[in-house]
Protein backbone atom coordinates (compact mmCIF):
# COMPACT_ATOMS: atom_id res chain seq x y z
CA UNK A 1 0.00 0.00 0.00
CA UNK A 2 1.28 3.13 -0.81
CA UNK A 3 0.74 6.80 0.37
CA UNK A 4 0.83 10.18 -1.41
CA UNK A 5 3.14 12.89 0.51
CA UNK A 6 2.54 16.84 -0.51
CA UNK A 7 4.80 19.94 0.16
CA UNK A 8 3.09 23.02 -0.18
CA UNK A 9 6.22 24.76 -0.82
CA UNK A 10 9.42 22.92 -1.69
CA UNK A 11 11.96 24.28 0.66
CA UNK A 12 14.82 26.11 -1.49
CA UNK A 13 17.41 23.27 -0.85
CA UNK A 14 21.56 23.12 -1.81
CA UNK A 15 21.96 19.41 -2.85
CA UNK A 16 23.93 17.82 0.46
CA UNK A 17 27.67 16.38 -0.32
CA UNK A 18 27.59 13.02 -1.38
CA UNK A 19 30.78 10.49 0.47
CA UNK A 20 33.55 10.73 -1.21
CA UNK A 21 33.85 8.86 -4.34
CA UNK A 22 30.07 8.92 -5.27
CA UNK A 23 28.75 10.94 -8.31
CA UNK A 24 25.14 12.30 -9.90
CA UNK A 25 24.91 12.48 -13.30
CA UNK A 26 21.70 13.21 -15.82
CA UNK A 27 20.11 10.49 -17.64
CA UNK A 28 21.16 9.87 -21.49
CA UNK A 29 19.87 8.75 -24.56
CA UNK A 30 20.24 4.49 -23.87
CA UNK A 31 19.97 5.15 -19.94
CA UNK A 32 16.92 3.49 -19.89
CA UNK A 33 18.11 -0.06 -19.66
CA UNK A 34 19.89 0.71 -16.49
CA UNK A 35 17.16 2.12 -15.04
CA UNK A 36 15.19 -0.94 -15.40
CA UNK A 37 18.06 -2.73 -13.51
CA UNK A 38 18.28 -0.29 -10.64
CA UNK A 39 14.43 -0.41 -10.21
CA UNK A 40 14.53 -4.32 -10.29
CA UNK A 41 17.17 -4.26 -8.14
CA UNK A 42 15.51 -2.27 -5.37
CA UNK A 43 12.29 -4.27 -6.03
CA UNK A 44 9.87 -2.04 -7.86
CA UNK A 45 9.78 -4.58 -10.53
CA UNK A 46 9.52 -8.66 -10.58
CA UNK A 47 12.28 -8.18 -13.55
CA UNK A 48 13.88 -5.86 -15.86
CA UNK A 49 11.45 -6.30 -19.17
CA UNK A 50 8.49 -5.53 -16.66
CA UNK A 51 10.60 -1.77 -15.30
CA UNK A 52 11.12 -1.25 -19.43
CA UNK A 53 7.86 -1.46 -20.73
CA UNK A 54 7.34 0.87 -17.68
CA UNK A 55 9.72 3.00 -18.71
CA UNK A 56 8.56 3.38 -22.22
CA UNK A 57 5.03 3.80 -21.38
CA UNK A 58 4.93 6.60 -18.88
CA UNK A 59 8.45 8.42 -20.47
CA UNK A 60 7.90 8.00 -24.49
CA UNK A 61 8.65 11.53 -26.03
CA UNK A 62 9.60 12.42 -23.07
CA UNK A 63 13.55 12.46 -24.17
CA UNK A 64 14.31 16.04 -23.44
CA UNK A 65 12.65 16.39 -19.95
CA UNK A 66 14.42 13.03 -19.05
CA UNK A 67 17.59 14.54 -20.08
CA UNK A 68 16.87 17.69 -17.60
CA UNK A 69 15.14 15.42 -15.02
CA UNK A 70 16.21 11.92 -14.28
CA UNK A 71 19.75 11.46 -12.67
CA UNK A 72 21.67 8.32 -11.67
CA UNK A 73 23.83 8.62 -8.47
CA UNK A 74 27.12 6.70 -9.64
CA UNK A 75 30.37 4.99 -7.70
CA UNK A 76 33.47 5.60 -7.77
CA UNK A 77 33.43 3.27 -10.63
CA UNK A 78 30.96 5.17 -12.39
CA UNK A 79 28.67 2.44 -11.94
CA UNK A 80 25.02 3.90 -11.64
CA UNK A 81 23.95 2.62 -8.61
CA UNK A 82 20.73 4.61 -8.16
CA UNK A 83 18.11 6.95 -9.39
CA UNK A 84 15.79 9.49 -8.76
CA UNK A 85 13.26 12.01 -11.10
CA UNK A 86 12.69 15.48 -10.52
CA UNK A 87 9.46 15.33 -12.63
CA UNK A 88 5.97 16.82 -12.62
CA UNK A 89 2.66 15.55 -12.96
CA UNK A 90 -1.47 16.33 -12.14
CA UNK A 91 -2.38 17.05 -8.48
CA UNK A 92 -5.93 18.46 -7.54
CA UNK A 93 -5.60 19.76 -11.28
CA UNK A 94 -2.33 21.76 -11.35
CA UNK A 95 0.69 20.66 -13.12
CA UNK A 96 3.47 20.33 -10.01
CA UNK A 97 6.92 19.06 -9.06
CA UNK A 98 6.94 15.32 -8.51
CA UNK A 99 9.66 13.28 -6.71
CA UNK A 100 9.73 10.08 -8.66
CA UNK A 101 10.90 6.43 -8.77
CA UNK A 102 13.71 6.64 -6.26
CA UNK A 103 16.04 3.57 -5.70
CA UNK A 104 19.13 2.94 -4.52
CA UNK A 105 20.06 -0.98 -5.15
CA UNK A 106 20.01 -2.80 -1.90
CA UNK A 107 24.35 -3.34 -1.78
CA UNK A 108 24.06 0.46 -1.54
CA UNK A 109 21.25 1.65 0.62
CA UNK A 110 22.38 2.61 4.47
CA UNK A 111 25.56 4.43 3.20
CA UNK A 112 24.40 7.60 3.68
CA UNK A 113 22.94 8.50 0.10
CA UNK A 114 19.26 8.96 0.02
CA UNK A 115 19.54 12.55 1.58
CA UNK A 116 22.15 13.68 -0.89
CA UNK A 117 20.01 11.93 -3.60
CA UNK A 118 16.76 13.69 -2.54
CA UNK A 119 18.01 17.08 -2.14
CA UNK A 120 19.71 17.29 -5.40
CA UNK A 121 16.64 16.63 -6.92
CA UNK A 122 14.60 18.95 -4.67
CA UNK A 123 17.28 21.52 -6.17
CA UNK A 124 16.24 20.40 -9.66
CA UNK A 125 12.00 20.62 -8.73
CA UNK A 126 12.73 23.96 -7.45
CA UNK A 127 13.77 25.55 -11.20
CA UNK A 128 10.54 24.26 -12.25
CA UNK A 129 7.90 24.06 -9.62
CA UNK A 130 7.13 25.58 -6.00
CA UNK A 131 4.81 22.40 -4.61
CA UNK A 132 5.62 19.03 -5.16
CA UNK A 133 4.18 15.59 -4.01
CA UNK A 134 5.54 12.31 -3.97
CA UNK A 135 4.10 8.46 -3.58
CA UNK A 136 5.91 5.60 -1.21
CA UNK A 137 4.84 2.67 0.26
CA UNK A 138 2.97 3.31 3.72
CA UNK A 139 5.21 1.01 5.42
CA UNK A 140 8.53 2.68 4.81
CA UNK A 141 9.01 4.28 7.68
CA UNK A 142 12.56 5.82 6.60
CA UNK A 143 11.57 7.09 3.30
CA UNK A 144 8.57 9.22 5.38
CA UNK A 145 10.82 10.50 8.20
CA UNK A 146 13.22 11.46 5.14
CA UNK A 147 10.44 13.02 3.15
CA UNK A 148 8.91 14.92 6.14
CA UNK A 149 12.31 16.54 6.78
CA UNK A 150 12.29 18.19 4.06
CA UNK A 151 8.47 19.47 4.15
CA UNK A 152 6.29 16.73 2.92
CA UNK A 153 3.07 15.83 4.99
CA UNK A 154 1.32 12.48 4.36
CA UNK A 155 -1.91 13.41 2.70
CA UNK A 156 -3.68 10.28 1.34
CA UNK A 157 -3.95 6.96 1.05
CA UNK A 158 -4.81 6.18 -3.15
CA UNK A 159 -7.34 2.99 -3.44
Amino acid sequence: MSVIMYSEMVKPVSPLPLPLGYSIRAFRPGDESIWAKIETLAGEFPNEEAALQRFHAEFLDCESDLRQRCFFLQNSEGEAIGTIMAWYGEYEGRRIGRIHWVAIIPDYQGKKLANPLLTYALSEINKYHQEAYLTTQKHNDRAILLYEKYGFKAIETPN
